[in-house]
């Protein structure tokens, strides 16, 4: 579809991609795979041209031009692979809200367009050659697939956004509108070539490989432990999404809207509510760990002081209450230990009589470290002489 001087800068596009992967030595997955999409949309476009060439009269859409059609789908799963690669560089897992934030955003924006390329839609239904149709109102809704994987990642906290994702989102969104235009001109037979329409691909191929020579460039960074997506941009994907598959579902009440993007948007909300519902398990694990930590000593992972006077309290608000004691004990000369030996011998020994200590513990009975060198031991159903019997137990013989 690009002839000329286009074919000539889509050339160029892959041929930076391919002196970025050779000036890595062809090491980095990420690179090439990302050099292997921008190349096959380019060889897609060359065999448009070729075709054209060989018979100025062929049309669109047209068996002619299937296989073309079909290379260039080649680019969307080796772009998302490079993508995937690319994040792992700097976590080691990509969190489950990811990939559910990339459906969402992916399936929110297939019901869309699905409503803006209704007339696409039509025609495929009306007998025209079906799979070029199909294919053409494919690309642009895997071109948002690929916009919304990017906007996922941006929600990753560990990796850097920096400006070339930013060219990179460019180019896949001037590529979105390019095949949808381009979608919707060939439903109506009104595509023409040499149009500026064209310039929108090679604009696109230009700034991924952008991206990929600045990907190339980016030295490998330390691992990092993975941490979930949060923040506005995870909200913003879910949110924008969701209100997007209930605008199409609200238009379908009044308009004609065909049925694959009622189904869409059914879908989408369908995804959302399961990612409501990790966020909300993930809030809850989070508020959980968090009373957990603040109830623990962070040194011997013993309840601290704060555990023992909420334990005590809940003791002695039951109806039924039984005896309670309380031994409070703590280390002669520890000082001398933290002095002469340091502080990381000191906080071993704190470690060791934490656990020697809770050896001695009855069922029941709950063992806390009030800070320092100082531990307290909450005994139940315990009077005077049980007390003191316990207390002989601790005593060093």
């Amino acid at each position: 579809m690009v002839d000329g001087l286009g074919l000539l800068a889509l050339w160029v596009s892959a041929g930076v991609c391919w002196l970025a992967a050779w000036r890595v030595g062809f090491r980095r997955w990420e690179v090439l795979l990302a050099a292997a999409a921008v190349t096959s949309y380019v060889v897609g476009l060359t065999y448009y041209g070729a075709v054209l060439a060989a018979d100025e009269s062929a049309v669109f859409p047209s068996p002619a031009f299937l296989p073309a059609d079909m290379i260039n789908l080649l680019f969307y799963p080796l772009m998302l692979a490079a993508l995937a690669i690319e994040v792992r560089r700097h976590v080691r897992v990509l969190a489950s809200s990811v990939w559910l934030d990339c459906a969402v955003g992916s399936l929110g924006a297939a019901a869309v367009l699905a409503v803006v390329l209704r007339p696409a839609l039509a025609s495929d239904t009306a007998g025209s050659w079906s799979l070029v149709t199909t294919v053409s109102v494919a690309e642009p809704v895997l071109d948002l697939m690929l916009v919304a994987a990017v906007a996922g990642i941006a929600a990753l906290r560990g990796v850097r956004m920096g400006s070339r994702w930013t060219v990179l989102a460019a180019g896949l969104l001037i590529f979105a509108a390019t095949d949808s235009v381009y979608a919707l001109q060939v439903a109506n037979h009104v595509f023409v070539v040499g149009t500026p329409l064209d310039a929108g691909w090679a604009i696109g191929l230009v700034l991924m490989a952008l991206w990929v020579d600045g990907a190339a460039g980016c030295e490998q960074p330390a691992m990092r432990e993975t941490r979930p997506a949060t923040g506005a941009m995870a909200l913003a994907v879910s949110s924008v999404a969701t209100l997007a598959g209930l605008g199409v579902l609200l238009t379908s009440t009044w308009a004609p809207v065909s049925t694959l993007a009622v189904a869409l948007a059914g879908v989408t909300l369908l995804v959302a509510a399961v990612r409501s519902q990790v966020a909300f398990r993930l809030l809850a694990r989070m508020a959980d760990l968090r009373r957990l930590t603040a109830a623990t000593d962070e040194l011997t992972g013993l309840p601290n002081r704060q555990a023992l006077y909420a334990e005590g309290a809940s003791r002695l608000a039951e109806p039924q209450c039984r005896r309670q004691a309380l031994l409070i004990m703590d280390l002669d000369k520890f000082k001398e230990v933290n002095d002469s030996l340091g502080h990381h011998a000191g906080d071993q020994l704190l470690v060791q009589v934490g656990a020697r200590l809770r050896e001695h513990l009855r069922g029941a009975d709950m063992l806390a470290r009030l800070g320092g060198d100082e531990y307290a031991v909450l005994l139940d159903d315990a009077g005077h002489d049980e007390a003191t019997e316990v207390a002989s137990s601790y005593a060093p013989r």
